[in-house]
């Protein structure tokens, strides 16, 4: 067309048609919108795309990388109520160059959450995207299940979705609460603390343990406060102050955690000692104690290197009965095999389970299910927790009674006779359908089945009986032991001599580190000697009770 013949063109209606031409360009590359409510409460959500696979996030659409790095948890960039939480891989995708995962051993420990990513919103959100498929999930903790809601958005249109979760079980109703014993995060701020319950909500977390953790070079995540009066708690969400530490430069010591304290423990001239820590916990009221990341030992390090003797504290402490709980369910790895050494001679524990958030991915991705009873408080259930009423679960729910008692509850018979035996694990195939359910007796499985077990077992002798569940996608679930007493013998395996023998040798393994120089240099003066002391004790424990 020559110029000339322009105002031709334009006069019979060109122009008109240009103008609508690039209105329809204009809205063919315009964004849509995603307009989403979630009723009943904050959540965790991830916003994720079909067709390239990558995470967006409120209110742009941006792909933001993921707040994965430590260190981003020492100085926290600060956060208002009503913003999305912070942006957690929660799955195996390489992260790095070397195609390294964020998220521990490239596994979250939920299972049934397959999403890319997850970070929690407290209020109704819009979120732009370009048009294309798209998949919108949300889920609350384990006993919702989750919701995936696929979207074809066209360019420059708005949908509205309202997300109601179905929730599957209450446990609640039945005096069980959930917990996460193990979360590290600065709360020094209204906001931090606001930002932790926000977050602990949106998992479905009730009680969350908020710890400050150490070294001998100083501690880190430091807390406003310690005790009641620093709780931070909305309805029945409440946040509580407690410390991993000591934590030495001698992994294969272990780390230990104090719970539920009026005020932090610490004494680097007997850093190395731990049964100082517990024991001056114990003197404040309520405080439970006991050893972090018992989960992995077996699993992760034995197995792999059968010459490693790692978490050795418990074989000098936990024989002596300085520790209330053993941490057995972290980063999707159940570690059984220290458990049931020292419950099979005879010491009385507590099973929980922590995320080591943010070591691992989400707050409550693992946690422990502890019984207060109809009235909830954060008292009652730290005395649970004291008391073995709980079980840990990163998934199926497991409940078990012997006659009329639950875990960590004491049933005391005049000789040998017969109890009826209840052991239960259920769970949506979303969360994860159980597989076998199981009940062990001293660690042997006396029985075992798809979902309920109902029997009469014939007790011979002093035992500890506990239920455990795995789920068809690989969730776990453990309770603490039931303790039966027959003719007032003490609860011990039969094989307790083998296993005194075997922690016998841990010890040996311990003493020939205190003769290794380079090893002895990470203690300070007197003590390798006050250890050795305390091996001797523990030894003497060991040597009686290979004699009975």
């Amino acid at each position: 067309m020559t110029f000339g013949g322009v105002r031709p063109w334009l006069a019979r209606g060109g122009f008109a048609a240009l103008l609508g031409f690039a209105a329809y360009w204009s809205r063919a590359q315009a964004p849509a919108t995603l307009s989403v409510e979630i009723l009943d409460g904050p959540a965790m959500v991830s916003v994720t795309s079909l067709e390239d696979h990558k995470w967006r996030v409120p209110p742009d659409g941006s792909v933001v990388p993921p707040y994965t790095r430590v260190r981003d948890f020492y100085e926290p960039k600060p956060w208002k109520p009503g913003q999305i939480g912070w942006v957690r891989l929660t799955t195996a995708e390489p992260f790095d160059a070397q195609g390294r995962s964020p998220t521990y051993e490239g596994l979250i420990s939920y299972p049934y959450w397959k999403e890319p990513v997850s970070y929690f919103v407290s209020e109704p959100f819009s979120i732009a995207l370009p048009a294309g498929k798209w998949r919108l999930a949300v889920a609350r903790g384990i006993e919702y299940e989750p919701d995936y809601v696929d979207v074809n958005l066209s360019a420059g249109q708005t949908v509205k979705r309202s997300v109601r979760l179905r929730r599957w079980v209450n446990m609640p109703q039945h005096g069980w609460y959930s917990g996460d014993t193990h979360v590290h995060m600065p709360r020094t701020t209204e906001w931090e603390s606001e930002f932790l319950l926000t977050w602990a909500r949106a998992e479905d977390v009730h009680v969350t343990s908020i710890l400050s953790f150490g070294d001998l070079k100083g501690t880190y995540f430091d807390q406003e406060g310690y005790g009641k009066q620093h709780r931070y708690q909305k309805g029945d969400y409440v946040l509580a102050s407690g410390q991993e530490d000591p934590r030495t430069g001698i992994p294969e010591q272990g780390h230990t955690l104090a719970l539920n304290i009026t005020s932090t423990v610490r004494d680097v001239s007997r850093y190395h000692l731990y049964d100082y820590m517990f024991d001056e916990a114990h003197k404040q009221p309520g405080a439970v104690v006991g050893y972090a990341h018992i989960a992995w030992a077996d699993e992760y390090h034995r197995k792999q290197d059968p010459t490693r003797h790692p978490t050795w504290d418990p074989v000098i402490n936990a024989i002596r009965g300085k520790a209330d709980f053993f941490e057995i369910l972290q980063f999707r790895h159940l570690g059984l095999e220290d458990l049931y050494d020292f419950l099979n001679l005879g010491v009385r524990l507590t099973a929980t389970a922590g995320s080591d958030m943010p070591w691992g991915s989400t707050i409550g991705e693992v946690r422990t299910y502890a019984y207060t009873g109809p009235d909830f408080s954060a008292d009652r259930w730290y005395a649970a927790v004291k008391d073995g009423h709980t079980f840990v679960t990163n998934g199926p729910m497991v409940e078990l009674t012997v006659g009329d008692v639950i875990p960590g509850d004491e049933i005391k018979l005049a000789g040998p006779g017969k109890l009826r035996v209840h052991a239960r694990g259920w769970a949506p195939e979303s969360i994860g359908a159980p597989k076998v359910v199981e009940v062990v007796a001293n660690g042997q499985v006396i029985r075992s089945g798809g979902g309920l077990l109902d029997f009469d077992w014939e007790v011979t002798r002093s035992q500890w009986l506990a239920a455990r569940v795995t789920s068809v996608n690989g969730a776990v679930a453990h309770t603490s032991p039931v303790y039966v007493v027959v003719g007032g013998s003490k609860v011990r395996s039969e094989n307790a001599a083998a296993i005194a023998e075997k922690r016998m040798q841990e010890l040996e393994f311990i003493e020939g580190r205190l003769k290794d120089p380079k090893y002895v240099k990470e203690y300070g003066p007197g003590e390798a000697d006050a250890l050795r002391e305390r091996i001797v004790l523990a030894r003497r424990i060991y040597e009686k009770l290979k004699g009975n």
